[in-house]
């Protein structure tokens, strides 16, 4: 047998991408819920009344956890079978929604939530996965259908557990997500392993032009510059202070990863605050808010779908920074439509505003996370990711700083203060622009290297 054909990467179905999106459906799910149970006659400020600011820290707890443990989890993700690490993070997860259910006081569930932190910590596994599942080409369009995941989370963390919330108070809000757990536990259980590292080869290999008429074209269109450094570490016997040396010498991922977090932390900031802000701005009960924060999410769903797909196309006629051009663009104009929306009292106007925003505040979200990994050699895919996990938690601190803002001026003058953040993320992304394609050349080179080694 051929050797290369040996090593070719295995084509892998719809299966893995399915069990890995509802980890994110029930992270953001549960976020969902939780801010339907903050407010409102049967809930947390209706039980124990901890005011705005602990109310709106309580989901920023989670990345207490998120921030400590991303690196070990991220080493763990490259040392050892991810689908399990996974699955022990759901165990956890699944777990803790039992315990918050039963909390007798808020000190004592702002406590146990620091346990859903796990999952987040526990990112790196799943991006790790992605990469090794589907072909590189195909890379934004897979995040984007796994990241569609935490909006179906979010149509029943917003939707249903405002029913359950206004009928069963706000227990109901972590009870509901019990049984969805144990059902991703078992499919994290049964999904395979990939093999670390081929996807990229496969990817580079496709790029000759001997591969084929459609591999010709693309190979002439996608000019890569030559890498700007030389592989020579061994990275799967390397030190931690060899492997962190590698990741910070990235320099298109680190201007990738702050620019993202700065953008993230407004949809980290609606996440929590679009339910309290159609009670409080448009005086509507739980069941109309969350129906209404529907509107939001389906124009969220078409951003998160279509970002991928678009990055993608983009890429194949030969825009080799297509995934950081799709980030910026969006981003700006998502500004420039949910200053007016936020800033509106009329229905009328928020609405269709909140529809086509949510369009363009999410269209960044799977070619960003596809740019920061596309520059990450396999083995240390992990570690990096454990990395930028902990820069990007800061995004979760827009929940307490609107938390604050609101306590002065009122909510809606908050979120609409806030909005430009959005665009300064975007364009910090565009600095990434210069060294991503000598990044993506190094990750050509080394792929050939560990695949022919």
């Amino acid at each position: 047998m051929d050797v290369g054909v040996a090593k070719r990467a295995t084509r892998y179905g719809a299966y893995p991408l399915l069990a890995l999106a509802a980890t994110v459906m029930l992270e953001t799910g549960e976020r969902g819920s939780l801010s339907q149970a903050s407010y409102g006659k049967h809930s947390l400020e209706a039980q124990f009344n901890p005011g705005d600011f602990w109310l709106s820290a309580l989901p920023v707890a989670l990345s207490l956890i998120g921030i400590v443990a991303s690196m070990p989890f991220g080493h763990l993700a490259d040392r050892m079978r991810r689908t399990y690490l996974l699955a022990g993070a759901m165990v956890i997860w699944t777990a803790v929604m039992g315990f918050s259910a039963l909390a007798t006081t808020f000190v004592m569930l702002f406590v146990i939530r620091l346990g859903v932190g796990v999952v987040e910590a526990n990112g790196p596994a799943a991006i790790s996965l992605l990469s090794d599942y589907y072909p590189v080409q195909e890379r934004a369009k897979r995040i984007g259908l796994y990241n569609s995941g935490a909006l179906l989370g979010s149509g029943l963390g917003l939707g249903l557990a405002g029913v359950f919330v206004g009928h069963w108070g706000w227990r109901a809000a972590f009870w509901m997500w019990i049984p969805l757990g144990v059902i991703t536990i078992v499919l994290l259980l049964r999904a395979p392993e990939p093999t670390r590292g081929h996807q990229d080869a496969d990817f580079h290999a496709d790029l000759d032009p001997l591969q084929g008429v459609d591999a010709a074209e693309l190979a002439s269109k996608l000019e890569l510059p030559e890498p700007t450094r030389v592989g020579e570490l061994d990275y799967h016997n390397c030190t931690w202070r060899e492997a962190y040396r590698e990741i910070f010498k990235i320099r298109s991922m680190w201007f990738g990863v702050i620019g993202i977090t700065v953008s993230a932390a407004l949809l980290n900031g609606l996440g929590f605050w679009a339910i309290p802000y159609f009670q409080d701005v448009h005086g509507l009960s739980h069941e109309r808010a969350g129906g209404y924060a529907v509107v939001f999410g389906l124009g969220a769903a078409v951003g998160v779908l279509s970002g991928g797909f678009v990055a993608d196309r983009l890429l194949r006629r030969g825009i080799v920074n297509a995934r950081i051009y799709v980030v910026v663009v969006s981003s700006i104009i998502a500004t420039i439509i949910f200053v007016p929306a936020f800033a509106s009292s009329s229905l009328a106007i928020t609405l269709p505003l909140f529809l086509v925003g949510g369009v363009f505040l999410t269209l960044p979200v799977a070619p960003a996370d596809a740019m920061l990994t596309d520059v990450v050699v396999a083995p240390l895919r992990g570690r990096a990711a454990g990395l930028r996990s902990i820069v990007r938690s800061a995004s979760s601190l827009m929940i307490l700083i609107i938390g604050v803002l609101k306590g002065f001026f009122g909510l809606q003058t908050a979120l609409v203060a806030v909005t430009p953040v959005y665009a300064v993320g975007g364009v910090i992304m565009l600095f990434a622009a210069r060294t991503y394609p000598s990044d993506l050349a190094f990750v050509a080179a080394e792929s050939r290297r560990l695949r022919d080694a």
